[in-house]
């Protein structure tokens, strides 16, 4: 009772009884959405919730005798693609928010309510609710969606990542022995979408950088930035002379960090499990 599946779920029931029409229901809850693509002819058990039951008593029967063609979709709360559909879900969620947050006195509860909402990263909550950095850690690391998509607890400092696709890649090379000769794997990530590029070269030289990084341009598209460590072939003359040929900016991490690399730390160890599989 009070729960934010309890008020999305009235919402959903609201919009059936005001709307007999033909109707699209976008929505980011999954729950929800789970919830009304089941509904028609359910059979419900009792439940120790009362005003939950009779929710999905409403839902059910409405769901159940709607004459009119309706659709369900889930839209996650926290992904940034263009379109109408992400955008109309933007602005249901500013428009909800300040309603949730007068009824919540408690500054952890709003940012907890906050984060089911917009999904705002640990330092994104400290700043905004003045919590302490342990609070909104504990509150990201708890948040479902977010741990399904794997966000890495990492700094954004150390880790920067673009706006948009080809702004920000890291690249770094790891060995793989089962390719014997060609064991030496060249990867490049794009911190914006999270696509990766791989290929297997006889060296870490320079020129074994160069030639990877052409063959991630022809698939990606070209960077406006690539963050590399400190290793000799990425902070060669020739390696500096390729990136200005080509306009983009060159970044290294701090030596010896251990998570200044580390989406392209996580790629490595993806790529070896899926290899381990085959």
């Amino acid at each position: 009772k009070g729960s934010p599946q309890v008020a999305e779920l009235d919402a959903v029931v609201r919009a059936f009884e005001r709307f007999p029409e033909p109707l699209n229901l976008v929505t980011g809850s999954a729950y929800v959405a789970g919830l009304v693509s089941r509904a028609e002819h359910a059979i419900l058990r009792e439940v120790s919730n009362t005003a939950l039951y009779e929710l999905l008593s409403k839902l059910v029967s409405l769901v159940s005798h709607q004459e009119q063609p309706f659709y369900v979709m889930h839209v996650r709360s926290h992904m940034d693609l263009p379109g109408f559909i992400v955008e109309g879900n933007r602005m249901a969620d500013a428009f909800a928010a300040p309603a949730v947050m007068a009824l919540i006195p408690n500054v952890f509860e709003q940012a907890k309510i906050s984060h089911q909402l917009f999904h705002q990263n640990a330092p994104d909550l400290v700043r905004q609710f003045n919590l302490k950095h342990n609070q909104a850690r504990a509150i990201v690391a708890s948040c479902p969606e977010c741990h399904q998509l794997a966000l890495p607890a990492i700094s954004s400092d150390a880790n920067p990542r673009g706006l948009n696709s080809c702004e920000v890649w890291q690249m770094d090379m790891t060995h793989v022995a089962l390719f014997g000769r060609m064991k030496y794997v060249h990867v490049s990530v794009d911190t914006f979408s999270g696509a990766v590029f791989a290929s297997a070269h006889t060296g870490e030289k320079a020129s074994d950088v160069q030639k990877h990084l052409v063959q991630a341009f022809a698939t990606l598209g070209i960077p406006k930035v690539i963050k590399t460590d400190n290793g000799p072939a990425y902070t060669s003359k020739e390696f500096r002379s390729f990136l200005q040929q080509w306009g983009i900016e060159h970044k290294t991490g701090i030596p010896y960090s251990p998570t200044g690399q580390a989406i392209v730390e996580r790629a490595h160890q993806n790529i070896k499990r899926m290899l381990q599989k085959q």
